[in-house]
């Protein structure tokens, strides 16, 4: 196990319809787009009866909590990101996340598995040539909005009890 695929665990009550009034607009978060995104954004949100705030959230963009932001700046210093703050207008209540750029690498390798049309990957298997030094990141082209961490990002993770994700081993040759 050298990498991992990780998401949020939607099996938690969290915020849905994020961004519904539409303050970012998602394709703005590139690396050409980036600066074009203010420092903090105000983002509505719903939430259920019973609701939990994961340290990752996954839709409509990667979001992070501060706890796991401080994990990725650990790895990559450079790593820009921007404030959001999650608000729900009936209650007032509010969350604070931060919008990483990751890099996105073009990893998959011929052994990737796609489903019988050959539109949707089912098993992503990792080139680890194309990866370099990178530690997390996001898989290019991949249809799951998920980020990837090599296994001491992982664990550094885990022992900041980072909650609310569920992880996948990723093949890699």
């Amino acid at each position: 196990m050298e990498y991992l695929l990780i998401e949020t665990d939607e099996k938690n009550p969290i915020p849905y319809a994020i961004n519904k009034n539409r303050a970012i607009d998602i394709r703005m978060i590139t690396r050409e787009g980036f600066d074009g995104l203010s420092k903090w954004n105000l983002l509505e949100m719903e939430l259920p009866m019973e609701f939990f705030f994961p340290d990752l959230l996954c839709r409509p963009c990667v979001m992070v909590s501060e706890e796991m932001i401080k994990t990725i700046l650990i790895y990559h210093p450079e790593t820009l990101y921007r404030g959001v703050k999650l608000w729900e207008r009936e209650s007032g209540t509010n969350a604070s996340y931060f919008i990483p750029l990751l890099e996105e690498l073009p990893c998959l390798s011929e052994r990737t598995q796609y489903n019988s049309v050959g539109n949707r990957i089912v098993k992503p298997v990792l080139d680890r040539s194309t990866i370099g030094e990178a530690v997390v990141f996001r898989i290019k082209n991949f249809d799951r909005n998920c980020i990837v961490g090599r296994e001491d990002f992982v664990e550094s993770i885990l022992c900041r009890r980072i909650r609310g994700i569920r992880m996948e081993e990723v093949e890699s040759e």
